[in-house]
């Protein structure tokens, strides 16, 4: 799901006052490929966002129901709300991604 290279992880060298987000993802049964085609315009879209520092999405091991967890960095907590409020994150979670899961959960932490 990443085009980050797999021996760098995606915290290393966050900083303090930076917004973390780590969301976990679990599809409704027969809806993961739904929702995998809706990640590529995600990442990209999230990416390009002033004070994102970074937008990685994972499939964790074991998982054998489409999960997926998502780990983002915002530079502050005004980017995280930007983000929150832009409209492809309306329109491609809020509209299209989150009436296809049976779960989903987030922690948000700033970095100390």
């Amino acid at each position: 799901m990443s085009d980050t290279p797999t021996n760098i992880w995606p915290l290393d060298d966050a900083r303090p006052g930076e917004v973390i987000v780590i969301a976990w993802w679990s599809p409704r049964v027969g809806e993961s490929e739904t929702i995998a085609a809706v990640l590529p315009e995600l990442i990209r879209g999230s990416r390009v966002e002033p004070g994102c520092l970074g937008y990685q999405i994972y499939r964790p091991d074991g998982a054998s129901n489409g999960d997926l967890v998502l780990i983002e960095r915002y530079a502050d907590q005004t980017a995280l709300d930007a983000h929150r409020d832009s409209a492809h994150f309306r329109s491609l979670v809020l509209e299209r991604v989150v009436p296809l899961l049976a779960d989903r959960h987030a922690v948000v932490t700033t970095v100390r």
